[in-house]
């Protein structure tokens, strides 16, 4: 399931948004939409940081994703005797 927030505000407000939002988020504190954000800490994790700019205006985005372990199924075996 998504969750998100959208704000809006000045480059100072961005600045102490950030500020507020990098120690919530390694403390367990974060939350989005109340939900409780959790990064793990036994995952490879995969980040990028992206910036685009056109004549229209422009955008910086910062992404952490990362695959859940899933535990594994076992293979049944099949015998079938024919004679």
């Amino acid at each position: 399931m998504k969750y998100q927030e959208n704000f809006n505000g000045s480059r100072s407000e961005l600045a102490d948004y950030v500020k507020k939002m990098i120690p919530e988020l390694f403390s367990g504190k974060m939350l989005i939409e109340g939900k409780g954000v959790s990064i793990p800490q036994d995952s490879d994790l995969d980040y990028k940081v992206k910036y685009d700019e056109n004549e229209d205006g422009g955008s910086f985005s910062f992404k952490v994703s990362w695959e859940n372990d899933l535990p594994e199924e076992e293979e049944e075996e099949l015998e079938i005797d024919v004679d």
